[in-house]
């Protein structure tokens, strides 16, 4: 009869995950930090900094970078749980982002003389599509997209076994 020796049995075992899960996770990180980048290049170059709440853009980019950053370093249970929850204020961000941006471009189709009338329907299709207007409405996407690979990456592991 044979046994396992205490220290044996004690000593935690760290089984690096399979090959295939390994890339998916890396290339999802990748796909964040060039979203990251990607956001941060274009509210720069539109200088997107001319009133407080052009600024939320960068804090949701900042938070991005943070839990990036944090879910690259560790795979705790803790971290994760941080990961998540600042995804899902960015997500947040973005979707005001969207409103913010549909809200902008609507209140500019009244320079039309022909606005009033459009069905409300046909205005907001008009100001989703930016047919009127300058802000476009699915910028903010790019901090959605990022928030949610952020998210499809924090459920790929580095350990074999864990979620």
């Amino acid at each position: 009869m044979t046994s396992t020796p205490p220290q044996t049995a004690q000593r935690p075992t760290r089984r690096l995950a399979p090959a295939g899960t390994a890339a998916l996770r890396l290339g999802l990180l990748a796909l964040v930090a060039i979203g990251i980048v990607g956001a941060a290049l274009e509210l720069a170059f539109e200088r997107h900094w001319q009133s407080p709440v052009q600024f939320i853009p960068w804090v949701a980019l900042a938070l991005l970078a943070v839990a990036l950053v944090l879910l690259a370093l560790r795979d705790s249970g803790r971290a994760l749980t941080v990961v998540r929850v600042l995804a899902a204020v960015v997500l947040m961000a973005s979707a005001y982002g969207v409103f913010m941006h549909v809200s902008v471009n609507h209140g500019m189709g009244a320079m039309d003389p022909d606005w009033d009338s459009f069905s409300p329907l046909t205005q907001w299709w008009y100001a989703l599509t930016k047919s009127v207007g300058a802000a476009p409405p699915l910028a903010p996407g790019m901090l959605a997209q990022s928030a949610l690979l952020l998210l499809l990456a924090s459920l790929t592991s580095k350990r074999r076994g864990t979620p």
